[in-house]
């Protein structure tokens, strides 16, 4: 089948299957409607007929059209693993699956707290649950199709994985969110408030909303992460799920929860909480609930990614540099602004006791401080303990660790920002200074109309020196110097797998992986310093393109070129 040709039946297929199933859902919307307890719509003036009719015309129309079409697709498809494995058809399928498995998400859970609720009349299950129905038996089908055909083609393989990886992450999210918040509704229908606010019955909407939360979520989470992402442990899509999304997501929000939860602490201690203790500890309710939910979610993940990379016989270090840069990103930058505040309140302490101002706000002091403490007894453990990683990472990695992206970019993002906030702050001393000192009438206001500049000043200085350090540092060692790119492939055995992980780490990169099929065709038992002056011989040779053949207990170099 030609491209165009393919483009047109999916195209077709998948407008003529849209308006089959919006005409078996009203169809079945009117079945539902006519039998659950009081909801009749149908008993509206006209509304059985018009809709009837409706649905009747989609699916007399829609169905055999749909027919023929997918029929024609199947035809071409069968035993063609070529038309199997093409990108059309693979868009086609996981377009469906992601679409009927949101819709059918969302529709289950509303249908579940429906039933959790009492079945009340006054809503309209009968057009969730057909389109439930409607959107289950599309997904299924269409999972059981490529499921049967399997996944001959890398485009249908990475296909696969977005819509898993996306409808995981959904389902995680969607977990985590209702566990926090039935525990934060238990624990505000506890005896302790006393009467310090009104409390409807424990069973109440939302406790029924985070219960189908949970339910809803653990069902999609747990079919898509442990049944189809089973195995799937050598995906850079998973990579991206299990560091960026789980551990990264997970890291972010508890930690948020943390600083909340100090600085409230904080607040109550200094004594300008401004409310009793039954209200102002409310907040207790969600931030540890939270606190506990994330740290499980990622200490799972982080066992379980330390668990694959065992498994896999090599390091994977792209998604876990990006994890350990990121988090020292995000731990700098609560420091900063810790610091940053830090020094505005000892400022306007400053400048307040020389000269007070008319008006001020009660406990504003006390809890600025609070939140800069916060900000500093979660930052900093969490800078100090991530930049260490990325330390010792660099003394393993040497060369090559020094010129990996996520390094480079991470440094010039901070020299960069550092740069640019000194240039800021320094015109608007200046010119406050100047204009001041020409107009005559230079005092205080001066400090406070350039209180953040200096503040940011302050910090920006030793974070410019220090960063900027190291990435002189990194350009003397030849961190910066162009590098010639080669293609390298490997010819080799199954048995050789430890050899060509080393080679990987030593080379800082993957390497297309060529199987030799002949029996005993281990790879040589190498040294370390074996291994650096095959790289050597590999980096030095000046041919862009290198095969290595793995084979009877040698490694032979070849440099060769495509033309």
């Amino acid at each position: 089948m030609s491209n165009i040709r393919r483009v047109y039946y999916y195209i077709v297929s998948l407008v003529t299957l849209g308006i089959l199933a919006a005409g078996v859902r009203i169809l079945l919307f009117l079945l539902f409607d006519t039998f659950l307890p009081d909801t009749a719509l149908v008993k509206q003036e006209g509304f059985l007929e018009q809709q009837l009719s409706l649905g009747l015309a989609m699916v007399v129309i829609g169905g055999p059209l749909w027919f023929f079409f997918w029929r024609t697709i199947q035809r071409n498809t069968d035993g063609n693993t070529a038309e199997i494995g093409s990108l059309m058809r693979q868009i086609y399928l996981n377009l469906i699956l992601l679409v009927a498995s949101l819709v059918a998400l969302f529709s289950f859970n509303d249908f579940l707290i429906w039933l959790l609720a009492g079945l009340p009349g006054e809503e309209n299950a009968a057009g969730i649950l057909a389109t439930l129905l409607v959107t289950g038996g599309l997904w299924f089908y269409h999972w059981w199709t490529a499921e049967k055909e399997g996944r001959p083609s890398p485009a249908s393989l990475i296909l696969k994985r977005w819509y898993v990886y996306i409808v995981s992450g959904w389902g995680l999210v969607w977990i985590s969110t209702g566990i926090v918040q039935l525990i934060y509704a238990a624990v505000m229908h506890l005896p302790v408030w006393g009467d310090s606010f009104m409390r409807n019955s424990f069973w109440g909407r939302e406790v029924q909303n985070s219960l189908s939360w949970i339910i809803t979520g653990g069902l999609w989470w747990g079919f898509h992460w442990f049944r189809m992402a089973k195995g799937d442990i050598d995906s850079a899509l998973r990579q991206v799920y299990v560091y960026l999304l789980a551990i990264i997501g997970s890291s972010v929000a508890g930690l948020t929860a943390l600083v909340i939860t100090f600085y409230n602490l904080f607040v109550w201690l200094s004594g300008v909480a401004g409310a009793a203790a039954g209200d102002f500890f409310r907040f207790l309710g969600w931030t540890i609930p939270t606190i506990v939910v994330t740290a499980a979610i990622w200490f799972y993940h982080r066992s379980l990614a330390e668990e694959e990379a065992a498994q896999l016989h090599e390091t994977r270090l792209s998604s876990r540099r990006i994890h350990f840069y990121i988090m020292s990103f995000i731990g700098l930058g609560a420091m900063v602004a810790g610091l940053v505040m830090l020094l505005g309140v000892l400022i306007d302490v400053a400048i307040n006791s020389i000269s007070p101002p008319i008006l001020v706000q009660t406990g504003w002091w006390q809890k600025q401080i609070s939140l800069c403490f916060a900000l500093l007894i979660v930052a900093v453990p969490l800078w100090w303990y991530y930049w260490n990683q990325i330390i010792r990472l660099a003394e393993r990695g040497g060369i090559l660790e020094w010129r990996t992206r996520s390094r480079r970019i991470y440094l010039y993002i901070i020299i960069g920002a550092a740069i640019i906030t000194l240039a800021a702050d320094l015109v608007n001393v200046v010119y406050r200074v100047l204009s001041r000192i020409l107009g005559g009438n230079f005092g205080v206001d001066v400090l406070r109309n350039m209180k953040w500049s200096l503040q940011s000043l302050v910090v920006a200085i030793p974070l410019l020196v220090y960063h900027w350090g190291i990435a002189r540092e990194d350009q003397r060692k030849g961190a910066e110097t162009a590098v010639m790119r080669k293609s390298i492939s490997i010819l080799a055995g199954e048995q050789a797998r430890d050899l060509v992980a080393r080679l990987e780490r030593e080379l800082g990169g993957k390497l297309r992986l060529l199987h030799l099929t002949e029996p005993g065709s281990a790879g040589p038992s190498l040294s370390d310093e074996e291994i650096k002056r095959l790289v050597e011989e590999i980096e030095s040779s000046p041919s862009g393109s290198i095969m290595l053949v793995i084979s009877e207990g040698k490694v032979k170099v070849f440099p060769y070129r495509e033309k």
